[in-house]
């Protein structure tokens, strides 16, 4: 049965609307990240955490590099070791496996002292973005009341069906029916028929189109900004995350309390680790 509480606007989308949003979300990422960078980033919290954590940082390079140079040498004076002839004096190791422990120990100190901190870091951040999309949530909600069901533009070509779910999103239930091939039917009916068999007013589509699933619903035409303008918008004016500190929700679950509240519920730390990683998350 067709709905006839719910059917496309007889008019396309101007270019004037689409301007406007495009400068809506444009608008919106900036306010989102002039607010981040002046209650947060800019903060004096967040700028002792970050020295903390360039500090951390250095300190555990260093560490790691003078490791690297101590084993390099003990490997070195193992291969002068073995070519020593039987019955001359065995040099005394200079760096022995103690010292290898103790310098272990204390790298791994560090490197769970500046996981802590990227954790800290990327918190920061992920707050900022929890907050900027909730704005965009609401944001969309506003502009698809308004232009929900209205062809934004036309693709040259006919999508593949798992781009129209995405492409021609909205379209359909505004129509009243379920696919675009129902919207297809209705939209012949409507250039070929009397305007009588047509069940309220559909969006002209031009006669040259070949299918009304080329259309192009507001849902994709937000999604465009918010990978076009959106990013451009927060390239500019947002704050990255500092080297390290910059893999978000990785961060946080690589920390030492992630560790041990993964433990408490039964997980392997480890494991859940590899699985992110093989996700290419």
């Amino acid at each position: 049965a067709i709905n006839n509480n719910h059917k496309i606007s007889p008019s396309n989308m101007t270019a004037s609307e689409i301007g406007k949003v495009v400068f809506a979300v444009a608008a919106t990422q900036l306010i989102a990240d002039l607010l981040a960078n002046r209650l947060i980033f800019k903060s004096e919290a967040y700028s002792r955490l970050l020295s903390s954590f360039e500090k951390a940082k250095l300190r555990r390079e260093k560490t790691a590099a003078a490791l690297a140079a101590k084993q390099v040498l003990q490997k070195a004076q193992e291969g002068n070791q073995q070519r020593t002839k039987l019955g001359k004096k065995q040099t005394q190791p200079v760096y022995s496996q103690k010292s290898a422990e103790k310098d272990a120990k204390k790298l791994q100190r560090e490197t769970e002292e500046m996981s802590e901190l990227a954790a800290e870091v990327a918190r920061k951040h992920t707050v900022a973005g929890f907050y900027t999309s909730l704005a965009f949530f609401i944001l969309y909600k506003i502009l698809a009341a308004e232009y929900a069901g209205r062809v934004g533009a036309l693709l040259p070509f006919r999508p593949f069906q798992l781009m129209q779910k995405v492409s021609f999103s909205g379209l359909a239930y505004a129509a009243g029916v379920g696919t675009s091939e129902e919207v297809h039917n209705l939209w012949l009916v409507s250039i070929g028929g009397p305007a009588a068999t047509v069940p309220g007013a559909y969006s002209p589509l031009a006669s040259e189109v070949g299918h009304a699933s080329q259309a192009l619903s507001f849902a994709f035409i937000y999604l465009l900004c918010s990978f076009s303008v959106k990013m451009i918008v927060h390239m500019i004016f947002g704050t990255k995350p500092p080297l390290g500190a910059d893999e978000g929700v990785n961060n946080l679950l690589n920390s030492q309390k992630s560790r041990k509240m993964m433990e408490q519920f039964g997980l392997d730390p480890d494991e859940m680790k590899e699985a992110r990683e093989s996700l290419g998350l």
